[in-house]
């Protein structure tokens, strides 16, 4: 009996009533190890294009069962924490799920696929990177039911960074053009400054908003209120960013060259947080250089404004 299967699910629709065509068959076998949200998330992408699939990580048990042939997969993909890569990927050769047929996948965006695996590569068909640029925040699922009420994941449209050896970087092609994403493909050197783009504009922004949070809450807005207030706004400059880009997405005091309303802010937060005050400055002086960009303030104001922003630096503090 094989591990491998693919999911068979009900006939879909439409929105038009219409059936909706069934997944190619695809043969290559894959292994996702990881319990995570991108896990998950792979499994389900890869599963609705047609791959035979099997998800496994430790906390099920064994790798294998007594009543299961032993059989490398085709391709394996570790959906596992950055540090866990390497003994992950040593686990799961050692044990015979991948072997000198299998390509070698990892997760991970900052991370060269050939310092993940260093001499394991001597014994796989190729390696590879496999990241889509997308933020993963949904619960794993804990049970049958969950997984079948949580949210669908699909990455139709997901820009995914690949990177590897020539095998690894046509497997991770493959797999995610199936996903309906788009390909990059990157350098190994290039991974770190891809990588850290991808956390200015996620998880920093996510740092961000909790600022800004901490800012409402401390003039009488409630946690989930004020969450969902600057979610929206903050959404509404992403979808300005997407339609008409930068610098023109930019907006508000610093859009205009407003220094009376800079300058009051700055008075504002220096009496209620350093840190947002210094979060502020920091982020003004890019919103200033795009500002004279966008060319809808007068350059004399945003010179003011600049001088705002110098005169509010506040003093370390020695010793």
């Amino acid at each position: 009996m094989s591990i491998f299967s693919t999911l068979f699910a009900p006939t879909q629709l439409d929105d038009s009533g219409e059936p909706i065509a069934p997944p190619p068959v695809r043969r290559e076998r894959v292994l996702v190890m990881g319990a995570g949200p991108v896990g998950h998330a792979l499994v389900h992408c890869l599963q609705q294009a047609g791959y035979p699939l099997r998800h496994w990580s430790r906390s099920q048990g064994p790798l294998w069962q007594e009543s299961i042939t032993r059989e490398p997969a085709d391709i394996v993909i570790l959906a596992v924490r950055d540090e866990a890569i390497a003994h992950a990927a040593q686990f799961i050769v050692e044990h015979g799920a991948c072997g000198p047929t299998s390509v070698l996948l990892h997760c991970a965006g900052s991370l060269a696929p050939e310092d993940a695996f260093g001499t394991l590569r001597e014994r796989v068909a190729g390696i590879g990177m496999l990241h889509p640029l997308r933020s993963f925040a949904q619960p794993v699922p804990s049970t049958r039911s969950d997984a079948q009420h949580a949210l669908p994941v699909d990455l139709i449209g997901t820009v995914v960074a690949v990177a590897g050896d020539e095998p690894g970087v046509r497997t991770a092609e493959a797999l995610a053009q199936a996903m309906g994403g788009i390909v990059v493909r990157l350098p190994a050197e290039r991974l770190p400054a891809y990588h850290a783009a991808a956390v200015l504009a996620a998880g920093h922004v996510a740092a961000l908003l909790e600022t800004a949070v901490h800012l409402m809450r401390r003039i009488g807005f409630e946690q989930r209120v004020a969450e969902r207030a600057l979610a929206s706004l903050t959404r509404s400059v992403i979808d300005n960013t997407a339609e008409i880009g930068l610098p023109q997405a930019l907006t508000g005091p610093f859009a205009r060259g407003d220094a009376a309303t800079v300058g009051k802010h700055l008075e504002a937060l220096t009496r209620i947080s350093c840190e947002a005050t210094t979060i502020y400055r920091t982020l003004g002086y890019t919103a200033v250089d795009m500002a004279h960009h966008k060319g809808t303030a007068a350059p004399e104001a945003l010179d003011r404004i600049r001088e705002l922003l110098d005169a509010s630096e506040i003093p370390r503090r020695q010793g």
